[in-house]
C-alpha cells in the first residue's frame, strides 16, 4: 500500500461519508479525484484489506441482547465446536487464546431465550457446563480504527471522561422501526453497492428516493441504533497480524476511572467492564491490535502504566476460527 492507499483507510475507518457522492467527498479531503479513490477502494477489496463497507449497529437498540463466552475446551474438541460455532449465525466471533478457557466467542441474538439456547447448545455438543456467559456492565468503547499513519504506535488521545467524549453515547431507548426501516438496516449491514452513487442503488432498490435513506441514516446515528458506516478491514492482511485481549483485575470503585481512561487509546479497539469468572478475578476487557506481538505487549504496559494497575494478562489470537457481522432481522419466523 502506498501513502494514498494508508490515508483513504485512515479516512474511512472513521466514517464513510453519508453523501449522494461519497467518494468525491473522499477525495476532496485527500486530495485525488473521486474515480481514483474509487478504484483504489475496489482494489483494496480485492486485495482483501478491506472486507466490507457498511453499517455497524447497536444491538441493544435495536433489540437484540449480546454477549461474550468463556469455554474450557479440550484439544480433541476444538474441530466440532468450530464447526458447530460456523454454523450458528449468531455466533459472530470465535477465537482461541492462550489460556485454560481458550475458546472466546460472541453471541449476538435476538432475545435472552435464543441466546441462552444457543449456549446451551454449545454446552451439549462440548459435553461440559464450562460455557460462560459476560455479557457487558458497561461499554466504555467500540471502535475498530486501525493506525496506518507510519511511527509506530499512535499518540495517545486525551482521557475521555464519557460516553460522548469517545464517540458512544449513551443507551437509548429503543426506536420504533418500521419495516421500511428494518429493509434498510438488512441493506445496509451489507457491503455497500460498489457504485460512485452507493445509496442511490439502495434508494432504488427500495423504490424510495436517495433523500429519504440518507435522512433515514441520519435518523439511525441520531437515534443510537446505528454507530457509523465505515470500513471494516481485515486486520493481518492489513499488516496487523497480532490480535490481543487485554484482561484486568480493577478494583469496583476505580472501573469508571479506569476504563475512561484506556478507551483514551488509540489502538484500543473495545473497553468493556463484565463479570468475572472462576478462578478469572479479571473485569475488565479490551481488544488492542498491532504489528507484533511486542507492540502489544509494549502498549498493555504503557497503559498499565498510566492507570496504576498491575493485575492484568493478554490473551493472544492463536487461531481465529470465525469472524463475521451480525446479520439484524432475518431470523426464520419463530426463532425469537
Amino acid at each position: 500500500m502506498d501513502k494514498i492507499d494508508k490515508a483513504i483507510l485512515n479516512t474511512i475507518q472513521s466514517s464513510f461519508p453519508l453523501v449522494s457522492r461519497p467518494y468525491q467527498a473522499i477525495g476532496q479531503q485527500i486530495g485525488i479525484s473521486e474515480l481514483e479513490v474509487f478504484e483504489r477502494i475496489e482494489e483494496l477489496k480485492r486485495r482483501k484489506i478491506i472486507r466490507r463497507i457498511g453499517g455497524i449497529f447497536d444491538s441493544r437498540n435495536l433489540g437484540y441482547v449480546s454477549t461474550l463466552c468463556a469455554a474450557r475446551v479440550p484439544e480433541s474438541k476444538i474441530p466440532q465446536l468450530a464447526e458447530l460455532t460456523q454454523g450458528i449465525t449468531e455466533i459472530t466471533h470465535n477465537y482461541l487464546r492462550n489460556h485454560f478457557y481458550n475458546m472466546w466467542f460472541t453471541v449476538i441474538a435476538c432475545s435472552e431465550r435464543r441466546l441462552q439456547q444457543i449456549i446451551d447448545t454449545v454446552r451439549t455438543v462440548l459435553g461440559s457446563d464450562e460455557v460462560y456467559s459476560l455479557p457487558a456492565k458497561k461499554i466504555f468503547k467500540i471502535e475498530v480504527r486501525l493506525n496506518f499513519n507510519d511511527g509506530g504506535l499512535a499518540p495517545e488521545a486525551p482521557a475521555p471522561t464519557s460516553f460522548k467524549q469517545i464517540g458512544r453515547k449513551t443507551p437509548v431507548t429503543k426506536m420504533a422501526l418500521t419495516e421500511q426501516d428494518k429493509a434498510l438496516i438488512r441493506l445496509i449491514q451489507d457491503n455497500l453497492p460498489a457504485t460512485l452513487t452507493p445509496f442511490a442503488s439502495i434508494a432504488q432498490e427500495l423504490q424510495r428516493d436517495e433523500k429519504e435513506i440518507l435522512d433515514s441514516l441520519q435518523k439511525f446515528l441520531d437515534g443510537g441504533i446505528l454507530r457509523r458506516v465505515v470500513a471494516i478491514l481485515y486486520h493481518q492482511k492489513a499488516g496487523f497480524i497480532s490480535n490481543a485481549m487485554g484482561i484486568w483485575d480493577v478494583p469496583e470503585h476505580r472501573v469508571d476511572e479506569v476504563g475512561y481512561k484506556i478507551a483514551g487509546f488509540a489502538e484500543v479497539s473495545h473497553c468493556y467492564q463484565r463479570c468475572s469468572l472462576p478462578n478469572f478475578p479479571y473485569n475488565l476487557f479490551t481488544m488492542i491490535h498491532g504489528r507484533s506481538d511486542a507492540e502489544c505487549r509494549a502498549l498493555m504496559a504503557k497503559i498499565a502504566e498510566k492507570v496504576n494497575i498491575k493485575d492484568y494478562s493478554l490473551l493472544f489470537s492463536q487461531a481465529e476460527l470465525k469472524k463475521s457481522s451480525m446479520r439484524y432481522f432475518l431470523e426464520p419466523y419463530g426463532v425469537c
